[in-house]
């Protein structure tokens, strides 16, 4: 079966799913929408989207090649538990964040051989606009047939596709946030001692920042703490990997510390 022959089913069709059914749509792919809650299927359906409602997935689920999940990462298991006896055979493609380790151990505990992580780096507002830009797509995968196929459906993209393996793109995939995290703390640091010193501290980033070397991010929000959905949550589980390892993140927990004092500040000054 060529890859454009293929039937693809967007779980969890929220901000991540819709964003990869979308751009697999605009690639000539035959994409079908799930997802548990209706309101958001009768709206995808609206727009012209093809769907499958709660009731007929199991009873349909072999007319489907591959699928995406799509949904928070506390609930993939609960996805390939509901479905165990038919993902064996199938292509399963995990989008969500997951703490190093996951893939191998669902992998063996649900005998997933067709099994690939790619990791999605999108930003809530602008996701179907990141999804159609992204600066690179990392994809982990272990079986031969399954890279060829993702090396397939990425072959019209004109950014670098990076193969590893799972526990690699997983913690590609917290590395990359954390590091983000990290920049955004580190200029609220400078600008702690700029203040002291009543120096402006944006003009302080915008000369370090000529250094084609030191990155802007972080310099547009001084004085403002990380926060959304991801940010928080990936250092939390990023600190608690290495927790888990018997390792000590202290730069990690730093930037975890310089975020909650400047959230605490700024409760304050609105208080």
């Amino acid at each position: 079966m060529w890859v454009s022959e293929l039937k693809h089913v967007i779980i969890g069709a929220g901000v991540v799913g819709s964003a990869t059914g979308i751009w697999l749509e605009a690639n000539k792919h035959a994409v079908y929408y799930y997802d548990i809650n209706n309101e958001v299927i009768s709206k995808l359906e609206k727009e012209g989207r093809l769907v499958i409602r709660k009731e007929d997935l199991v009873v349909e689920i072999n007319r489907y090649d591959v699928f995406w999940i799509c949904t928070h990462e506390k609930d993939v298991e609960h996805i390939l538990s509901n479905y165990k006896m038919f993902f064996p055979k199938k292509i399963v493609i995990v989008r969500s964040t997951c703490p190093p380790g996951t893939m191998q151990y669902l992998k063996k505990k649900y005998n997933l051989e067709r099994l690939a992580h790619n990791p999605e780096f999108l930003r809530e507002k602008t996701a179907i606009d990141d999804e159609f830009n992204q600066d690179r797509i990392i994809v982990g995968v272990e079986n031969q047939s399954t890279r060829s196929l993702m090396k397939n459906i990425y072959g019209s993209s004109n950014v670098p596709v990076f193969f590893v393996d799972f526990t690699t793109s997983e913690l590609i995939k917290y590395a990359s946030n954390c590091w983000l995290t990290t920049q955004i703390s580190y200029w609220n640091e400078i600008k702690k001692i700029c203040d002291k010193f009543d120096v402006n501290p944006q003009t302080v980033a915008n000369g370090c920042t000529l250094d084609k070397r030191i990155s802007k991010y972080g310099t547009a929000m001084l004085g403002e703490p990380f926060g959304g959905f991801c940010l928080p949550k990936d250092l939390d589980a990023l600190i608690k990997s290495f927790e888990g390892s018997g390792l000590d993140s202290v730069l990690l927990k730093a930037v975890r510390k310089v975020n909650e004092r400047i959230k605490k500040e700024k409760k304050g000054k609105m208080d």
